[in-house]
């Protein structure tokens, strides 16, 4: 069983998924068909660390809060969709270029 090549612009945006738009790596891998291990050897060889809880990270007791932090992370869910449709799209596209 062979490796599968990736071009590097391919890559580089995925990684950045990761580094720059904070999405948990797992869900990338997922969503682009890649395996997550692939994803993590990329990640591992420009130094990437994921980023560890704290109490700034914790949800908040007031029932108001978590209101507005729902109303949030919707808004977050619904631009990751685009985002995915948009990369799974040139992933199309990129496919069709190599062949």
């Amino acid at each position: 069983m062979g490796y599968r090549r990736y071009e590097k612009q391919f890559k580089e945006q995925t990684l950045k998924l990761v580094t720059e738009q904070g999405r948990a790596a797992t869900t990338v891998a997922r969503d682009l068909g890649i395996p997550h291990t692939t994803l993590l050897k990329w990640l591992k060889k420009i130094g990437w660390k994921p980023a560890k809880m704290d109490r700034a990270n914790r949800l908040p007791d007031d029932p108001a809060a978590l209101k507005a932090r729902i109303c949030q992370l919707e808004g977050q869910v619904k631009e990751l969709e685009i985002d995915r449709e948009i990369l799974k799209k040139a992933t199309a596209f990129f496919a069709s270029q190599s062949k």
